[in-house]
């Protein structure tokens, strides 16, 4: 199978896509993302447990301390009222035998420590610490959490005043300090239940999740691994996954995504080729074309030039051309030059011109002709020139005209003796019986007004022939043909009155100029008319019409005269064919021979009795 070339840098693989966009796999961010809520929760779970459980224990130990510091508080009244201070020392001896209990201090009425266990040093001491202070002086009890200063165990130090029963006179403060190591052991173990749940719940969770994650990413996996081949260029390949759900959905589109993609990779690899052929073809047809092809933008750059152009422009290299501007690159041409000026400002023109290149010490005429290749919005894109050298052409055009004169100097030199033979042969006549008759008035008479009737004609014959014959000399100038027209009616204006005909001509207003000899095509214009008005010699209508195209203003002058059947259309253009029974028969050749010169045509088109039509071509235009 074809396989589109990929352009240089667009080559995908896996390293490269985790590298620009910060690949981190699904799996991993999904086993992260559950690992971290199970650690939320087992936190919050052992901060809450933590809280009740301290908060559970040490409501306990509070109760259990008052009710030890309350029974204290019922058996040392009597002591205190006797102050049997070694009753009371005995006494708070015997409470300490509890393990719980870190000590007990009996204060008496005044402050004094009446008892302290396994103190007997500080026996009727005031105590100044501010544990101490604050418990002599409250009146109910009073629970203090503190750190002995004999260890760092925490303890809880409770405070009860022992008043006399039905009295609220103060006889001393019982102080029981009972330790909370108990409560941090529970609270430990209790963490470290919590810890090890927690950590077997999240090894549980992290497998959980990653056999979810798996089920999960394991086809994604294989997705973006077909995607990653697919960048790469490997379109042939087939996706099974079967998983119930999204992804199996997103699998089945992203192969048949695939397969339209390499249908479509497909019929562009088989477009590309014939395309390639296509223009392997065109290359090859304008290189071997004779026809020169010059491809020009809007802003005046060559784009393309086919080698018959080049050589036609004289041209030798092609880098040369392409990418030139081609007004600087032809500014000494100026005609072509000049032409391209016009095509640029004028793209929709399609005219073909003449121009006339001087190459070395040789001229050139080039016929060009122009198209336009349009952009999608319709407007032009690209001037395409087509050029065609036909100097060899205009030579042997030019030779076929020379050899066609040659040829018909036969027929013009039997029409001549035949012209010529009849007033030589009157002048003869009368010359030799000039001695005769020379006295004889009645033959001097016939003698001075046919000679000299005969010589002019003659001189008029020769004069045409002259006319017919001469290398042409025309002074090409921009013309207006209906300005020539007009002229032309208004000298025979009276000719056509005189004779009873009426001229009617429908001119149309905006006929482009043309470069022509005003005074030749006058004389044409005014030989054609007269020839219309001596075919009708009772009178009749003169039609004059015009009109252009792209290439051409054409002028028909029709008439109403007798007219002439068209086997004799084929020769009314020869030297000395004439139908009339007066005249030559030049007229109408030199007409030709104008309008030929000027590269237009002459038409003759009649039908016997409905009058005839003369036809003639001229191009808009010429260098």
């Amino acid at each position: 199978m074809l396989q589109l070339k990929k352009p240089k840098g667009l080559s995908i693989g896996k390293e490269q896509i985790k590298k620009k966009t910060g690949f981190v796999s699904l799996r991993y961010r999904f086993i992260f993302i559950t690992s971290i809520m199970l650690l939320l929760l087992l936190t919050t779970l052992a901060v809450i447990l933590g809280t009740l459980q301290t908060q559970t224990i040490r409501a306990k130990i509070e109760k259990q301390g008052l009710a030890i510091a309350n029974n204290l508080a019922a058996i040392s009244v009597d002591p205190l009222i006797t102050y049997n201070y070694v009753a009371l020392e005995k006494l708070a001896n015997q409470a300490v035998s509890n393990p719980d209990i870190l000590y007990v201090i009996i204060h008496d009425k005044e402050g004094r420590v009446a008892g302290y266990s396994r103190r007997p040093d500080l026996q009727n001491k005031i105590l100044t610490d501010n544990l101490s202070l604050s418990a002599l002086r409250v009146k109910g009890p009073l629970i203090s959490v503190n750190v002995p200063q004999s260890g760092s165990t925490s303890a809880m130090d409770i405070a009860v005043p022992v008043y006399l029963p039905n009295s609220e006179n103060r006889w001393g403060t019982i102080r029981v300090c009972l330790s909370l190591e108990l409560m941090h052991q529970q609270i430990s173990q209790t963490l470290w239940s919590i810890l090890i749940l927690g950590i077997v719940a999240l090894a549980i969770g992290i497998l959980t999740s990653n056999w979810a994650a798996q089920r999960v990413t394991r086809p994604l996996g294989t997705l973006v691994k077909a995607t990653i081949e697919a960048a790469q260029g490997n379109l042939e390949q087939k996706i099974s996954i079967h998983t119930r759900d999204e992804v199996e959905i997103l699998a089945y589109n992203f192969s048949f995504m695939i397969q339209e993609i390499l249908t479509q990779k497909q019929q562009l690899e088989n477009q590309l080729k014939k395309i390639k052929q296509l223009q392997q073809y065109t290359e090859k047809i304008l290189d071997t074309m004779n026809d020169g092809l010059l491809a020009v933008d809007m802003d005046g750059v060559v784009m393309a030039v086919n080698p018959a152009a080049r050589t036609i422009l004289d041209i030798h290299h092609d880098h040369i051309v392409k990418g030139n501007n081609v007004l600087e690159l032809f500014n000494k041409d100026k005609p072509f030059a000049d032409y391209i000026q016009q095509s640029l400002e004028n793209p929709s023109g399609k005219n073909q011109h003449e121009i006339h290149l001087q190459k070395k010490e040789e001229t050139r005429v080039i016929l060009t002709g122009t198209g336009v290749l349009e952009s999608d919005q319709k407007t032009p894109r690209q001037i395409i020139f087509n050029l065609n050298d036909i100097t060899a052409f205009k030579k042997l055009e030019a030779e076929i005209r020379q050899t066609q004169r040659l040829a018909d100097l036969g027929t013009l030199a039997a029409g001549m003796a035949h012209e010529i033979r009849n007033p030589l042969s009157a002048i003869k006549t009368y010359v030799a019986l000039l001695p005769k008759k020379i006295k004889n008035p009645d033959f001097l008479e016939k003698f001075q007004r046919t000679v000299p009737r005969e010589i002019n004609r003659l001189n008029t014959l020769i004069e045409e022939l002259l006319e017919l014959s001469r290398l042409p000399k025309y002074y090409f100038k921009l013309t207006d043909i209906r300005e020539l027209l007009l002229q032309s009616v208004e000298l025979m204006e009276a000719h056509f009155m005189a004779n009873n005909i009426d001229c009617q001509w429908e001119n149309q207003d905006d006929l482009p100029s043309v470069m022509a000899d005003a005074d030749q095509l006058v004389k044409v214009f005014i030989n054609l008319m007269q020839n219309a008005a001596q075919a009708m010699p009772s009178g009749g209508v003169i039609s004059i019409h015009t009109s252009c195209n792209n290439s051409q203003i054409i002028i028909n002058f029709q008439d109403t005269g007798n007219g002439f059947s068209p086997e004799l259309a084929e020769n009314i253009f020869n030297p000395f064919f004439t139908t009339k029974t007066k005249g030559t028969g030049l007229g109408l050749a030199i007409s030709h021979k104008v309008v030929s010169e000027h590269g237009g045509q002459i038409k003759a088109k009649s039908e016997k009795n409905k009058g005839s039509c003369f036809s003639i071509s001229l191009p808009r235009k010429q260098h």
